[in-house]
């Protein structure tokens, strides 16, 4: 694995905590978004659990992953 592989992105938790996620990470998240969103029992339990916007989030944080 080259050096580009193993730079980790910084996201923030709830708490305003720092976290750090490799290239792995990012596919698996990736992956999953893109799954998720397709779904309509998955959007609408994400409404459910967090309101509307958050399918707004993961649409806009998919296309920023490279959808």
């Amino acid at each position: 694995m080259g050096e580009r592989d193993e730079i980790a992105i910084g996201l923030a938790d709830r708490t305003g905590a720092l976290m750090m996620i490799n290239k792995k990470e990012r596919r698996l998240i990736k992956e999953l978004l893109a799954v998720t969103l397709k779904s309509p029992t998955a959007k609408d339990w994400i409404i459910k659990k967090l309101g509307r916007e958050y399918i707004q989030i993961g649409e806009k944080l998919l296309k920023a992953m490279g959808d």
